[in-house]
């Protein structure tokens, strides 16, 4: 019984070992670091460009002793910019969704890759196994085109006992899924990793990152709504955020029923001279009543469009608010408006106008 344990432990090692002498015989030395074996630690590196983004660096084996490095950096909670970079071979699968949840929590971004000595450019790294859960776990996932991301089966456990092994993956299995499902990526993923044995590796194209769901480029869905404001009026709410920043989209009926469009960022940088709505990436020239209001997190722009521009915005796929300064600086902030919005807005601008079916604007 031991020495069964034993070679199957020996066989293990020389597993690893043969992945990474392939993977080191495909990869151009400094093209890509190799993640390190032990313990993945977890590194600050100040952003030498100011922007405001947090650069976390995590590289190492998944395990128990990583959520302790993780949670040294829970001050960084909610706060936008916080990117955190893995590099790793995987490790531990129960670790690993303790890990992504944390992430998701504290509301950090992931990408695949590793700091670049004496350069601003982060290179491609290696995310494998049990690494896609924390990859997953991030509010925002971005891509880095040369990473090596892929996925299989969980490796065998120690255990002895074939139904208790049995027990273990299927429990596992039924939280992987779940697990998935709560990050917003497709359980297709877990699909993937059901038929590639533990041997072997499934690589993740970026194509099938995309389609799957484990990036989503820095922007997360908007989400459209029909509320009720403070003075009992409804109002169609659109919010959409990105890694750096958040727009608020309503439509709103005034009492002579025009449409008032009010938009909000977050944004409360001085020196804001004018703003312009965009539909499609189409300015909607001449919208008369636009009022700016700037306070120290937040822009508001109101806009009262007539009922030509109606026509072209609950005909759009997408608004863009475009914020001039008056040192000719100019900054966007984006919504998509996917066919149900449309189809809400129009329905709300024929409640407001009174109109009939006939007269839909849409």
């Amino acid at each position: 019984m031991k020495k069964s344990k034993w070679v199957r432990t020996l066989f293990r090692i020389a597993h690893c070992c043969v992945i990474a002498l392939v993977i080191a015989e495909n990869v151009t030395a400094g093209e890509r670091d190799i993640p390190r074996t032990e313990s993945a630690t977890i590194t600050l590196i100040p952003n030498p460009n100011l922007s405001g983004m947090v650069d976390l660096y995590l590289d190492g084996r998944i395990d128990v002793h990583v959520m302790a490095r993780l949670n040294n950096f829970a001050y960084l909670e909610g706060r936008k910019g916080v990117v955190l970079h893995l590099n790793s071979f995987g490790g531990s699968t129960r670790a690993g969704l303790a890990l992504g949840r944390r992430i998701r929590q504290l509301g950090f971004s992931t990408q695949v890759s590793v700091k670049a000595e004496g350069s601003a450019q982060d290179r491609a790294g290696i995310c494998e196994s049990a690494c896609v859960l924390l990859f997953a776990g991030g509010r925002f996932r971005l891509i880095q085109p040369d990473s090596l991301v892929g996925v299989h089966q969980f490796a065998a456990t120690d255990q002895v006992d074939s139904h208790e092994a049995m027990a273990d993956a299927q429990i596992f299995s039924a939280a992987t899924v779940n697990y998935f499902r709560d990050m917003g990526v497709s359980t297709q993923l877990f699909s993937l990793m059901a038929i590639t044995p533990a041997r072997e590796m499934h690589p993740l194209s970026v194509t099938d990152q995309v389609d799957l769901g484990l990036v989503n480029a820095g922007k997360e869905d908007a989400v459209w709504s029909i509320e009720i404001d403070y003075g009992g009026a409804l109002v169609v709410k659109g919010v959409q955020s990105t890694i750096s920043s958040s727009v608020e989209f309503q439509m709103s009926c005034t009492a002579e029923q025009a449409i008032a469009l009010g938009v909000i960022v977050d944004s409360g940088t001085a020196g804001l001279n004018s703003a312009d709505l965009l539909t499609d990436v189409r300015t909607l020239t001449g919208v008369p009543g636009q009022s700016v209001r700037t306070t120290v997190q937040t822009t508001e722009i109101e806009f009262l469009p007539g009922a030509d521009q109606l026509h072209k915005i609950v005909g759009a796929k997408s608004f863009v608010v475009r914020l001039h300064y008056v040192n000719n600086r100019q900054s966007d902030y984006a919504i998509d408006v996917p066919a149900k919005a449309g189809a809400l807005m129009a329905g709300f601008v024929r409640i407001c106008h009174g109109m009939t079916a006939k007269n839909d604007p849409r």
